[in-house]
Formats: C-alpha cells, structure tokens, sequence
C-alpha cells in the first residue's frame, strides 16, 4: 500500500497533489498544530502584471495560537472573501480556462467552513476532482493518539498497512533528528519536485514557480496541469539519497515548495 501525508494547506502548489497521485491511501494530517502565517493559512498568486504575492485568509488568533488545524477558526469578521475572490478575477479573468473553473473556485471560496482544516480539505478535493485523481483519504484525527512527531508518523502508517511512504522533501530533517526512521518494512521515498514552466497570464516573459495550483489550473486547465504533476519528481530520492545530500552539502532550505 501507498501513502502519503501532508497537513491540509490552503490552495496548495501542484507538489501537494503529486503526493497524492502516488499514494493509495492519503492522510489529511488535520490534529496537527496550526503554524501562523505558513502555508496552513496562505499562498502565492500573481497579485499584479509580473508580480507575486500572498493570498492569505484570516484566523481568529485569540482561539488558534497551538491549536490543531482542525480547531483553527476563520475569522470571518471582515469581507475577505469576496476581497480574495475580486483579487483572483482581477488577475486571472483573461486566463484561457478561467471561464471554465472560475465557477467551481468561486462556489468554494464563498462556502464557509467550520475550521480552517475544513476549508483546505474542501479545496484539495475540489481539485483532486478536477484532475480526475481518486484516492482513498483518510484523517488522521480519526486516528486518536498522544505520539509526536515520526512516532505519529510511524503509527499512521501501520493504520494504513503502508508499504511505501511517499513524502516531502523537507520532511528528511526531523524524521533523521528523531531517529525513528528508517524501518525495515516501510519504503519511504522524498519528492524532488521539478516544476515545468508553462504560459502564465500574469508573467508572460518570465516563469514563476512554486504558486497555488490555481495558476496552472487557470492558465493550461485541468489535463495539462495533470501531466506536468505527473512529470514533476523525475526520481524519487531514497532514505540513502537523502543521507548523501546531507552529508555533503547540508539540507537546503526550501520552504518555498515543501510544505505548500
């Protein structure tokens, strides 16, 4: 069995969903700690002609501050959604598949959830639908414990007979520091994804990597987003692999695309 796992975040980068698409069984990591101003709660967008910025959508701090993501509440004493969705329209209304996916991106943004975990997930599966990748997916609150760290880890893998973990990149460093991985019967493999540039409508001369899948979906549609997922981690790096990178050079930090 395949798994991967990642904390639900908000309209992520197309690296979430390869990690789906490998997977058999994908767990929504929702009762781990909310982080503020990661990308639990924000992404990147084109924000003007050529430049990037935040799409961020608020919480209620007084509640969330180490809180879990599935007890994290929106804050919806102002108008942000409508804010957010004028932003989307304004900067990609002239995107070739706007027409065709604005509609559905609308609809959820404007359906209000109970937690800030809540409204990723809805997101995820939206586009998990759009792309046509079904998969068995599973939270990982429903499975009550007191681990931390890799032993949780660990332990939601044996709940889904996992024989293969497919996870991020940036995941290597703690799982090393703690010492729990690796295990003689679980395979884990590090995406090393490789973004392949495409036509953006809102840097038409110059290729911005690592934004929400939005994006793509607005600027090639739904099939060709797939198949650039599809090619995105030529080789998954092996335990070893990663021992190697490590050791030599030191981890590089590229929190830009791994936990989006």
């Amino acid at each position: 069995m395949n798994v991967a796992m990642m904390q639900p975040s908000f309209m992520p980068w197309q690296g979430f969903f390869e990690l789906i698409l490998k997977s058999d069984i994908f767990i929504f990591l929702d009762d781990f700690q909310f982080s503020v101003q990661s990308y639990h709660q924000r992404n990147r967008l084109f924000i003007d002609k050529g430049k990037v910025g935040w799409y961020t959508i608020p919480v209620q701090k007084s509640i969330s501050f180490r809180t879990a993501l599935n007890k994290t509440k929106i804050n919806e004493s102002t108008p942000w959604r409508m804010k957010m969705w004028k932003r989307i329209e304004h900067n990609y209304s002239k995107a070739a598949y706007y027409r065709t996916l604005a509609q559905q991106i609308k609809e959820w943004l404007f359906i209000p959830a109970e937690t800030l975990a809540g409204q990723n997930i809805a997101f995820i599966k939206l586009v998990c639908n759009l792309l046509n990748i079904n998969r068995e997916m599973r939270a990982s609150s429903d499975l009550l414990s007191k681990e931390r760290g890799s032993k949780r880890v660990l332990e939601l893998l044996r709940w889904c007979k996992a024989e293969k973990y497919y996870c991020a990149n940036g995941s290597f460093s703690y799982m090393r520091e703690e010492g729990i991985f690796p295990v003689d019967d679980i395979e884990v493999l590090f995406q090393d994804f490789k973004p392949v540039p495409y036509y953006q409508i809102g840097s038409p001369n110059a290729y911005m990597p690592f934004l929400s899948i939005i994006d793509a979906l607005m600027n090639i549609g739904p099939e060709s987003t797939l198949e650039f997922i599809k090619a995105g981690t030529p080789k998954w790096l092996l335990w070893d692999d990663m021992m190697k990178i490590a050791d030599s050079d030191g981890l590089a930090d590229k929190e830009e695309h791994f936990g989006n």
